[in-house]
């Protein structure tokens, strides 16, 4: 079956650049409204989705631009360095289509049967009541955390699938017509992505839109073998802590050249200049740095997993070892830059003081978690079994 989408073969991954380049004045302009209302305005989704982060992963089958996972990485550090909460929607944005891609086609043809200009948000702990139903399964329950979920059309939630032994953790396509979202987002970081509860009473879902975790896990899943990237068909934790740790990078990265500017002008109680002490040179130095490396190391790590299957296990747990790892390079940095502005830094109109709160939430998101990766990487290195509990891995 095809869809109404026109195939956009022909857009590059520099013309994506251009594009959302010319939203970032909508995101700065929307940036406090985001803080205030705990989720991000209409028009910056609208702005997000119409520069095409929808269709950067998404497969050119479907009106994508299945452009590599790079493309994603570079998009999302330009957006966040402007706001962290919008480059982080934006990264689910850019992502989650490249989950559906791995879905039963007709899953897929579903979800993109009017174009791939969809936002879509997830809720992946496997909370969710499931019973099997005629043709399906019925959903029912409550789950948190689901970023982005109020400009979403669709949503990935999660259960143990019945009638397998072991019950196994399987990911569901639900539209938003199946579920409401109670607004339980409230905290001090991070504030605008919306990262409420979605509530499921009583939802049927027909087996096409479910999706096993051991599947995608391995690079297996159903629907990857209908694109031509390689990337639908790579296992899930050489790409998936990107999604998170992009947005945290691009942040500290804007942080940091605000501060350089301001650094450079700015004079001293005596007289002098900021940028004049050896002090100050050697901190920005570590802090850019710091980012350097841990893009270098999201970059090693996206590039290895967009060249698909017969990824080692001992690849896969570097890479999940190095997500985490750059995730804590660009934390030291914005702790440096935010020692570096002094108690000004700490005034409520300072946007440095906000990407320090942003980040230091946003790097606790458990697929950056340095006790389970680093975990899985020494045991995986010393020749040692992966546990039970780590099924992700």
């Amino acid at each position: 079956m095809t869809t109404a989408a026109e195939p956009a073969t022909a857009t590059t991954a520099d013309e994506v650049l251009e594009q959302v380049r010319a939203i970032l004045p909508t995101v700065s302009a929307n940036t406090e409204q985001a803080e205030a209302d705990r989720k991000l305005p209409p028009s910056s989704a609208k702005a997000l989705l119409d520069a095409g982060l929808a269709r950067i992963l998404a497969p050119v089958r479907f009106g994508g631009y299945e452009l590599p996972l790079t493309a994603w990485f570079d998009v999302v550090r330009e957006i966040s360095a402007v706001d962290a909460s919008h480059g982080w929607c934006a990264s689910l944005i850019v992502h989650h289509p490249h989950y559906v891609a791995q879905f039963p086609e007709a899953a897929q043809e579903e979800i993109w049967a009017d174009g791939p200009d969809v936002a879509i948000t997830t809720a992946i702990a496997p909370v969710i009541a499931v019973t099997e139903a005629d043709g399906g399964y019925r959903l029912s329950g409550r789950t948190a955390y689901a970023s982005g979920v109020n400009h979403s059309t669709w949503s990935i939630v999660a259960g143990m699938l019945p009638g397998t032994n072991p019950p196994e953790h399987t990911f569901f396509l639900i539209p938003a017509s199946d579920y409401t979202i109670e607004q339980t987002w409230d905290t001090t970081g991070m504030r605008g992505t919306g990262s409420d509860t979605i509530v499921v009473g009583d939802a049927f879902v027909p087996k096409a839109r479910t999706l096993k975790l051991s599947d995608i896990r391995e690079g297996r899943a159903p629907g990857g073998d209908l694109h031509a990237a390689a990337y639908y068909r790579t296992p899930w934790v050489t790409y998936a802590p990107a999604t998170f740790v992009a947005p945290i990078i691009g942040a500290a990265q804007g942080a940091l050249d605000r501060h350089l500017a301001r650094t450079a002008e700015r004079a001293t109680a005596q007289g002098g200049r900021g940028g004049d002490f050896t002090g100050v040179h050697y901190r920005l130095a570590q802090a850019a740095a710091n980012l350097d490396a841990a893009e270098l190391l999201v970059r090693r790590a996206l590039e290895l997993s967009g060249t698909g299957t017969g990824i080692s296990l001992e690849l896969r747990a570097r890479c999940t070892r190095d997500f985490s790892r750059a995730a804590q390079l660009a934390l030291e940095s914005i702790d440096l830059v935010m020692g570096m502005s002094g108690s000004s830094g700490f005034a409520t109109g300072q946007s440095v003081q906000r990407v320090w709160r942003d980040l230091h939430l946003a790097a606790s998101h458990i697929s950056l978690s340095t006790q389970q990766n680093y975990q899985h990487w020494g045991r995986t290195s010393l020749g040692l079994e992966r546990p039970s509990s780590l099924g992700m891995y």
